[in-house]
């Protein structure tokens, strides 16, 4: 019998690049996804999964209430099924939360693709599932015949790259955004690092900063983190990496531009941004 595992985020990016990567890595795998925790809830129901990865923060259902549920649930117990919790919250105060509800581990948003398997093979090692997890070897991703999804040739598939111009994704049909010119000090995280960076324009699905890096260069449809404040509330907002390019002319500068499109399909975050973006 095969290995299922459920994917819960309402970000479909954040879905694509989780299902994109558990593919690769565990071909003998079964991934499902859901919106949300409410529908996460009732494929539970149906079907029997062996590991749950879902978000926190979601519409209808959120994923420390989803937890919750299965913890009372007799087929979906803590030491019956692992359930890893994936979020930009991660302070004390949630983590404490998420462990008092049984999760099995806690993984912080932005992530890298080995830190994903890294948290799917240990919470694996837990429940002793792992030989079930691994029952097929990877594909050789350099073998003949074998595919590279466009988004780990984009990311740079763990290869360093440079600060050159990258494209700019852009959907033709979307209509044009109103950005305003702004002077915003804060922070954005990458995978694996924090930076400092100014905010020079912004909207309510973009933002493009400065940042200074002299060693870490973001990948585009990378992952970022980006810490914004209004009335007195810092929010943590997910974002993923539209462009890189060189701020100065020469190809050595540490100085960066950074376009980052919103990811988060949240209804309360959007009206966070909202109030954000008007005050301006």
């Amino acid at each position: 019998m095969s290995f299922k595992i459920l994917v819960v985020d309402d970000a479909s990016f954040t879905r694509d690049l989780i299902r994109r990567t558990l593919r690769k890595q565990f071909p003998a795998a079964e991934i499902e996804d859901a919106v949300n925790g409410r529908k996460a809830q009732k494929m539970m129901e149906k079907i029997q999964f062996d590991m749950v990865l879902c978000d926190w923060e979601m519409p209808e259902m959120t994923g420390v209430e989803l937890l919750k549920w299965c913890r009372e649930q007799p087929k979906y117990k803590k030491d019956s099924v692992p359930f890893v919790m994936i979020t930009s919250r991660g302070d004390k105060s949630h983590v404490v939360e998420a462990v008092q509800s049984g999760v099995t581990d806690y993984l912080g948003k932005p992530f890298s693709s080995e830190q994903l398997i890294n948290k799917v093979l240990s919470a694996a090692k837990k429940h002793n599932i792992e030989d079930r997890l691994s029952s097929q070897k990877p594909r050789d991703k350099n073998a003949p015949g074998s595919s590279t999804s466009s988004l780990d040739v984009l990311m740079g598939a763990g290869k360093a790259a440079s600060p050159v111009k990258a494209t700019k994704f852009i959907n033709p049909d979307a209509t044009a955004a109103v950005i305003k010119d702004v002077k915003i000090p804060t922070s954005v995280r990458f995978e694996g690092k924090q930076f400092r960076c100014m905010i020079v324009q912004f909207s309510k699905t973009e933002a493009t900063m400065f940042i200074k890096s002299d060693d870490i260069v973001p990948q585009v449809l990378g992952q970022a983190v980006l810490d914004l404040e209004f009335g007195g509330k810092v929010n943590r907002l997910n974002y993923y990496i539209q462009s890189v390019a060189t701020t100065e002319k020469k190809h050595d500068s540490t100085f960066l531009t950074v376009i980052l499109s919103l990811i988060d399909q949240d209804s309360e975050k959007e009206a966070f941004i909202s109030q954000l973006f008007d005050s301006l």
